[in-house]
C-alpha cells in the first residue's frame, strides 16, 4: 500500500480521529509524529504493521486510515504549497521526487534527440548528395565501393552506434528510475 507520507504521519499521530483540529494543530501533530520516528522507513514499517493487524479493532483501524486519507487530501487541497512534515536528511518529499523524475525524463528526451540528430543529419546529407551530385556518388573509392555505397555503410554504422549508446544509457539511467522515484514509466512519458 503506497499512501503518501502525510497520511502515514496523520495515521500514526496521537490525534483522535473523531475530533476536529485546526490546520496548525494538524501540522504540529504531524511534525511531532514524524520526528519521533527514526525516519520514513521506520514510519512505513510501523504503518504497514498497524494496517495488517488482524485483531478485533480492524474496523477502527480502517476508520482511522480513512480519516487520515481524508484529512491529508483536504490539507493538500486547501494549502497546496505547505509541507506538512519536515524532510529528513537523505530523504525526499513527494515534490522533490516529482521534480527529480521530471529532470531525469527531460534528460532522457535530450539524450534521445542527441542520438537521433547524427542519424537524421547523415541521412539528409546522403539524400541531398544523391539528388544533387549523381556523379559524385558514383565515384569509385576502392574496387566496387563507390562514395554512395560508402555513405550508406557509414549510415548503418552510425545508426548502430547511436542505438547501442542510447540503449546503454537507458539500461543504466532509465531502468532504475521508476523503482527509485516511485514514478511509473507511464508517468515519465506523459505528464497531463
Amino acid at each position: 500500500m503506497q499512501d503518501p507520507l502525510a497520511v502515514v504521519v496523520l495515521y500514526l499521530s496521537r490525534l483522535d480521529h473523531r475530533c476536529l483540529y485546526s490546520d496548525d494543530e494538524l501540522f504540529r501533530a504531524m511534525n511531532d509524529c514524524y520526528t519521533s520516528f527514526a525516519g520514513p522507513d521506520e514510519l512505513g514499517l510501523r504503518y504497514a504493521r498497524s494496517l495488517s493487524s488482524r485483531d478485533t479493532e480492524a474496523h477502527a483501524l480502517r476508520e482511522r486510515r480513512a480519516w487520515a486519507l481524508r484529512v491529508a487530501a483536504d490539507l493538500a487541497r486547501r494549502r497546496p504549497g505547505a509541507h506538512p512534515v519536515p524532510v529528513a536528511p537523505g530523504t525526499m518529499s513527494d515534490d522533490a521526487h516529482e521534480a527529480r523524475a521530471a529532470r531525469r525524463a527531460g534528460a532522457a528526451r535530450r539524450r534521445a534527440l542527441l542520438a537521433g540528430v547524427p542519424v537524421v543529419a547523415l541521412y539528409v546529407m546522403i539524400i541531398g548528395s544523391a539528388n544533387g551530385g549523381r556523379d559524385f556518388m558514383a565515384l569509385r573509392v576502392a574496387g566496387p565501393l563507390n562514395v554512395g555505397l560508402g555513405l550508406g555503410l557509414l549510415q548503418l554504422v552510425v545508426v548502430a552506434a547511436c542505438a547501442l549508446w542510447y540503449g546503454r544509457y537507458a539500461e543504466t539511467s532509465l531502468d532504475p528510475l521508476p523503482e527509485s522515484s516511485g514514478t511509473s514509466v507511464e508517468e515519465l512519458g506523459h505528464r497531463p
